[in-house]
């Protein structure tokens, strides 16, 4: 069983749910956090204290998660900030790009962005009036995993989505990019806190990826 991050990170108030998908939950909503703005020394030792996964199907995702945690031990704030702005937003465009749209059409705001707009209106969730990022960067989808996952009471959607509307998400928003944008983190040069974020992303939705694929 993998551990939760739910203890040492608080997050939004889920309703009830089973402890897998809490967990599944955790780390979708910690991925959001790590990518959508540098960690700050907090959540550097939330990640450090949580307890690694256990499950012996997921060594690989154990690993990722060590050598995260391993990185969270020893870095700042500062220096992530410093990071974050070197490896996502640069000088004009960024060395590595967060957006879906980018990595499945080839440019920014294009029809994949277009179709998740929809799909997300007609599940009944609304954009944030503050948040700056569209709706195809790995952070904000992340988020509607997370609240796929759990339901909310903060109008994005009344109660947790079955699996099979989950997976139907995932496959169609996140899987056909997803490992692309965590090996080009992983193969900036740039790149070392944020490295150890990616490959643990990585394993984590590969192991999405696997468990989707035996559902019927």
């Amino acid at each position: 069983m993998m551990a939760s991050v739910a203890q040492n990170i608080s997050f939004e108030n889920p309703r009830t749910v089973d402890v897998e998908d809490q967990v599944r939950a955790d780390f979708y909503a910690l991925l959001a956090h790590l990518f959508s703005r540098a960690p700050d020394d907090r959540v550097l030792q939330s990640i450090v204290i949580t307890q690694e996964p256990t499950d012996e199907a997921s060594m690989e995702l154990t690993k990722a998660w060590r050598a995260l945690s391993a990185a969270s031990s020893v870095v700042t704030h500062d220096a992530l900030v410093e990071e974050y702005e070197t490896v996502f937003v640069g000088v004009g465009r960024p060395p590595v790009i967060l957006y879906g749209s980018f990595y499945v059409a080839g440019f920014m705001m294009e029809k994949p962005l277009a179709e998740l707009r929809d799909d997300l209106a007609k599940m009944g969730f609304a954009r944030d009036a503050n948040v700056r990022e569209s709706e195809d960067h790995l952070a904000a989808v992340c988020d509607v995993m997370r609240a796929l996952i759990l339901g909310t009471t903060n109008n994005l959607a009344d109660a947790p989505a079955n699996v099979a509307a989950q997976k139907v998400f995932f496959e169609k928003h996140l899987k056909p990019w997803v490992f692309k944008c965590c090996t080009a983190i992983q193969v900036y040069e740039k790149s070392n806190y944020y490295k150890r974020v990616a490959g643990f992303a990585e394993q984590f939705f590969e192991m999405e990826s696997e468990a989707f694929e035996i559902q019927h």
